[in-house]
């Protein structure tokens, strides 16, 4: 029984210290950047020793639990569970969506494309688009408008970030940060006599190759001791590329969180693929005056990766706090896309 207590006490440090890891630079602590990402796991070994105990000692359940309790906000952050309501009328529809290049893998006509389809009937009123690639919308341009007549179109560097609206675009703008694939896009928003401002953002991938994904599973089933597998020098070299990239992200997030700070008293929705989880120095700088639409409206972990079997929420909604979401939702209906769609209907107070 010590054996297990010890376990269990060894969890619960291992969960707290990943997720408080997200409260520190990457580009300060790049050793620690990615234990987010392991947040999950050790939250689902715990949950287990919650039953465990209540199966074999209840009272030792209150030990679990308790380790629960010290990051509980990390807990709501990852897997909310919220009650459903109603957008009011006069609330715009918002979507994100990394779309892969339109399924740069398979071999679609543009009238056929299931993701440009989706798109132009998702009634959203605005659509934030990442990876777009540019032949696909170079050619069904003419279909788009009809629907959105206002629209961005950015290459970076041969993939379109793009921005469709029902709502005229008055103010565009790129946010200055270290990169060379990667973009953060300022849109102003005219919604009446509102002005919204709008952050489409597409920041740093991991960049990770089908074996630096088996690798990372591997690290997760053995995170006691990742010499066991045979991969110790696989281990050190996955940990290296996930901190450097980190610290690059790092490094872009300070930048569009001092824009940010210009921004506030204004309506504000910062969206798009931001390649870090819920628990990660991105979100955390991020959410420190803005909401998460998700955690505050949706319900389970809303993981939009979906390849590899690395399943994390990669993609958000923040808004201002003037902003009220509602319905926020990852849709697992289309998959020929890497990411899933995620949307909200946001209401400006």
């Amino acid at each position: 029984m010590i054996i297990f207590i010890a376990i269990n006490l060894l969890v619960i440090v291992a969960m707290n210290f990943c997720a408080y890891t997200a409260c520190l630079p990457p580009q300060t602590y790049p050793s620690v950047s990615y234990m987010g990402l392991m947040f999950p796991a050790f939250l689902v070994v715990d949950a287990c020793f919650v039953l465990f105990w209540l199966i074999f000692k209840w009272k030792l359940a209150l030990l679990s639990m308790a380790g629960m309790l010290l990051c509980v906000g990390s807990i709501r952050t990852y897997v909310p569970v919220n009650l459903p309501a109603d957008p009011p009328e006069g609330s715009l529809k918002l979507l994100t969506y990394n779309v892969m290049g339109f399924g740069k893998d398979e071999d679609y006509t543009w009238e056929e494309n299931p993701i440009l389809n989706y798109l132009l009937s998702s009634d959203a009123d605005i659509v934030c688009v990442q990876e777009g690639r540019k032949n696909i919308l170079d050619g069904v341009i003419d279909r788009i408008t009809p629907i959105y007549p206002y629209y961005s179109l950015v290459l970076i560097p041969d993939n379109y970030i793009a921005c469709f609206s029902k709502y005229p675009l008055n103010f565009i703008k790129q946010i200055d940060y270290p990169t060379t694939t990667n973009c953060s896009m300022v849109y102003e928003v005219q919604v009446g006599k509102d002005t919204l401002v709008l952050i489409n953002n597409h920041l740093e991938s991991y960049r990770l190759s089908p074996e630096d994904k088996e690798d990372y599973k591997s690290i997760i089933k053995n995170y006691q001791h990742p010499e066991d597998n045979g991969s110790e020098m696989k281990y050190l070299g996955l940990t290296e590329k996930l901190s450097r990239c980190d610290s690059i992200r790092g490094m872009q997030v300070d930048s569009v969180a001092a824009f940010l700070d210009s921004c506030k008293g204004r309506y504000v929705v910062a969206c798009g693929d931001f390649n870090s989880s819920p628990i990660s120095y991105c979100h955390h700088r991020l959410t420190e005056w803005l909401n998460d639409a998700y955690t505050r409206t949706g319900n389970g972990p809303g993981t939009t990766y979906n390849r590899s079997g690395m399943y994390f929420r990669l993609d958000h909604i923040l808004v201002s706090p003037n902003i009220t979401p509602y319905k926020a939702k990852v849709d697992k209906s289309i998959a020929v896309s890497d990411h899933y769609p995620m949307s909200c209907f946001i209401k400006l107070e």
